[in-house]
């Protein structure tokens, strides 16, 4: 297991919660949290460096998601452009060519899968199997059910992510098999779960 995926691991096994943030202000308020890792679930080519180095100076581990940021394309030079100027640790996407671009650069990668029946349920999991990411986000993240299989069938950790606002359904989502839960609710980063 590589350093960087192993502190993750750690990081979120003692502090689960992840801070999903948005701006600048966001990750001010995440980069004062106890939180360990935060994704950034926005921002353009001309606010992440901003954004990244707040986070940076306060030793997060810093996530991108490649899908939701602007002025970047949506292939491998934009990966590299991000791996060697923003300083993250990992990218986010729901796109499996774009994260292995991204391992291929040394960063951790995070499928993010939406779960709307049983059948995305499978097709998300059959494409893991044949691109297998470091981990998976589960959307959203109320579906412990779903959780327990994901893990139970790939072996990989699992975030829960997406409408995840109080401490039960935190609480319910590693219950159920998830190693941390990704959340935009400043409360539950400031809990320190």
């Amino acid at each position: 297991m590589n350093e960087k995926r192993q502190r993750l691991i750690q990081d979120l096994t003692i502090r689960p919660v992840i801070a999903a943030v948005r701006d600048e202000a966001d990750a001010v308020q995440a980069a004062e949290s106890p939180v360990a890792a935060v994704f950034l679930l926005s921002g353009s080519i001309l606010t992440l460096p901003e954004i990244t180095g707040i986070l940076r100076r306060a030793d997060k581990l810093v996530f991108m998601h490649m899908d939701l940021c602007d002025g970047l394309g949506r292939d491998a030079a934009a990966v590299q452009w991000c791996a060697r100027n923003l300083s993250l640790d990992g990218m986010i996407s729901t796109r499996w060519q774009l994260l292995k671009a991204a391992g291929e650069m040394g960063l951790l990668t995070i499928q993010r899968t939406f779960l709307m029946d049983s059948a995305s349920l499978s097709s998300g999991i059959k494409l893991m199997r044949g691109n297998p990411p470091d981990m998976v986000e589960l959307l959203p993240g109320l579906v412990p059910k779903a959780i327990r299989q994901v893990r139970e069938r790939l072996n990989i950790p699992v975030i829960a992510g997406g409408m995840v606002t109080e401490a039960d359904e935190v609480e319910d989502a590693l219950s159920a098999g998830a190693l941390a839960v990704s959340t935009s609710d400043k409360i539950l980063w400031r809990m320190g779960i």
